[in-house]
């Protein structure tokens, strides 16, 4: 299992080296589809770049930087090929400074493939694909954090093979294990002895393949996954038996959703990035039951910047896309659900950007973070 975990892990380094960026699923061909409805306009933005901070390996490796969280004046960062997590004083966005790094797969930290990090009060929760693993650390001093406890295990008991996403409310962290197709939820109520409470997994329904985001509102958890082109909803309200409940899927026409990487929710509305439709999908979630189109917006290239999309975030009136084949960020007003409108795009490997296979996208404020995958970097930027 080991191996071929590793297999995946260089696979997916070389495609993003070469930008051919795909993960690869065999699938029948589809049937010709419909024809789409006609691109929404072009709105005109403003989009700066302010700082950046970047370097694999020592001093602040961010080598394969897969995920970016803020929190008060610090940015953390979980980093795949790096197995780290790093923290940055962002105080001065223009000229993020490292103030500790906390690394290495295997014991005591278990960072293995650092896929995701999610910060919630005084924790950091690090999600890691090649340990199979949740850490947990106390960030109350983020300069001097401490080691609290881990839960790992592929399968039975823990169902964590391939963690790549950690979503924490309350006292309950929500993982998406790409491997075992599983959303699992963990009580961290004790920090230092995170149990298991329950999961759900499956291919087919409950559609779980390729588990590879979640987030959760009004007790239920939305997962994207990629191997099943889906959003796959779970009530979670009895967190020691989460219940499959509601679907949307399907690559191309009408929703777009082949490769979904990455899901958003905010209010009744749940937004997903698909990196192989490379798109943009927004549903009404009013009803969790049964997900509804909204609108969409797909592309790669001029003028949306949307090849490979692979994180999404929404902040206000806005929808935040990084796209890791178009090393780009592109913003889009979603005042109208039903067609999000491009307000501005930045995109680009190295210098000036460090865009290069754009993974991770977190607004804070009016900065918006961008973890370069292939540009092994941080780089901040604001829509004005």
């Amino acid at each position: 299992m080991k191996d071929n975990k590793i297999y995946w892990l260089v696979f997916i380094v070389v495609v993003v080296a070469f930008v051919g960026f795909s993960f690869v699923w065999l699938r029948k061909p589809s049937p010709p589809s419909p024809t789409p409805p006609l691109p929404p306009p072009v709105q005109k933005g403003n989009l700066e770049f302010v700082g950046k901070i970047s370097g694999a390996g020592s001093p602040n490796f961010l080598k394969g930087v897969s995920s970016v969280h803020i929190a008060g004046n610090y940015a953390f960062t979980a980093s795949l090929q790096d197995s780290a997590l790093s923290i940055f004083n962002i105080s001065d966005p223009s000229h993020p400074k490292l103030v500790k790094v906390l690394k290495g797969a295997g014991a005591p930290y278990y960072l293995g493939g650092a896929d995701s990090v999610f910060v919630s009060g005084n924790r950091a929760y690090v999600a890691s694909y090649l340990d199979d693993a949740l850490t947990i650390f106390d960030v109350s001093d983020p300069e001097n954090p401490k080691h609290l406890g881990v839960i790992s295990g592929a399968g039975s008991p823990n169902y964590l093979d391939g963690a790549n996403s950690v979503c924490v409310v309350k006292n309950i962290a929500y993982v998406a294990a790409f491997d075992d197709k599983a959303l699992t939820l963990i009580d961290v109520s004790d920090p230092s002895n995170p149990k298991y409470l329950g999961s759900v997994a499956g291919k087919a329904s409950p559609y779980l393949d390729g588990a590879s985001s979640v987030a959760v509102s009004h007790n239920h958890a939305y997962v994207a996954t990629a191997g099943d082109d889906a959003l796959s909803v779970s009530d979670v309200s009895d967190p020691t038996h989460p219940k499959h409940v509601g679907t949307a899927r399907g690559a191309g026409y009408p929703n777009y959703l082949d490769g979904a990487t990455s899901v958003f929710v905010s209010g009744n509305k749940a937004y997903i990035a698909s990196m192989y439709d490379n798109s943009l999908t927004v549903f009404d979630v009013s009803d969790p039951t049964a997900p509804l189109f909204l609108g969409n917006v797909h592309g790669a290239g001029s003028p949306y910047f949307l090849g490979g999309a692979s994180s999404v975030f929404v902040s206000g009136k806005y929808a935040y896309v990084a796209s890791a084949k178009d090393s780009a960020l592109s913003v889009f007003d979603i005042t109208d659900p039903k067609k999000p409108s491009l307000v501005d795009s930045i995109q680009g490997r190295g210098t000036p950007y460090y865009l290069g296979g754009a993974w991770s996208v977190y607004v804070s404020g009016p900065y918006v973070y961008v973890a370069g995958f292939e540009d092994s970097s941080l780089s901040v930027f604001e829509l004005k």
